[in-house]
């Protein structure tokens, strides 16, 4: 019973703190309202993390944990593009903790001033899904893969940060980038 109890507030504590940093990020969150938005003392905070780096780090661990699945090759078709795409606009605008994984590896790449490794991550998929995709005819193989990878990664993002309304609406704007790309004459 107690441990059952334990886990549930482990697991509430995990999605209050996520909520928290994806609204204000690492700097801007405090475990206060990571206790208050969980409705359990400071003292039970405590009883399951040492720190707010703890808790970061519990969310940035199993956010990775995902985003290599979400990553992993699964076919090469046109498709595989707009479902990857649209599958991380959707994980990033359902899921608390991985929207807040993917905040916390950002504003720490910010710091330092390089890349966020998922990014990079994402830049290279998309590269091997684009190469594909003009392979066989279906996007145009005049425009570079490196070049529209960074344009989708930079769109996803953008979407992702100004809150768009979803997964439907990038997969709308995904329709049209990819209508654009059409290699001419293909099915």
């Amino acid at each position: 019973m107690k441990q059952d109890r334990a886990r549930r507030t482990h697991e509430l504590l995990l999605d209050s703190a996520a909520a928290e940093f994806v609204l204000h990020g690492f700097a801007g969150t405090n475990l206060s309202d990571v206790a208050a938005r969980s409705r359990v003392t400071k003292g039970a905070l405590y009883g399951h993390f040492d720190s707010k780096a703890e808790l970061a780090e519990e969310l940035t661990r199993g956010f990775e944990e995902e985003w290599g699945k979400l990553l992993a090759p699964s076919g090469s078709s046109p498709g595989s593009l707009r479902e990857l795409t649209v599958g991380l606009a959707r994980r990033m605008d359902e899921d608390v903790r991985f929207a807040a994984g993917l905040r916390l590896t950002a504003d720490a790449a910010r710091v330092s001033r390089r890349e966020p490794v998922p990014f990079g991550e994402l830049r290279v998929r998309l590269v091997e899904l684009i190469r594909d995709a003009q392979c066989e005819g279906r996007i145009d193989a005049r425009h570079r893969p490196e070049v529209l990878a960074r344009f989708v990664v930079a769109v996803l993002m953008g979407a992702h940060a100004t809150r768009w309304s979803g997964a439907e609406e990038v997969g709308e704007l995904w329709d049209l980038v990819l209508c654009a790309l059409e290699a001419r004459g293909a099915p």
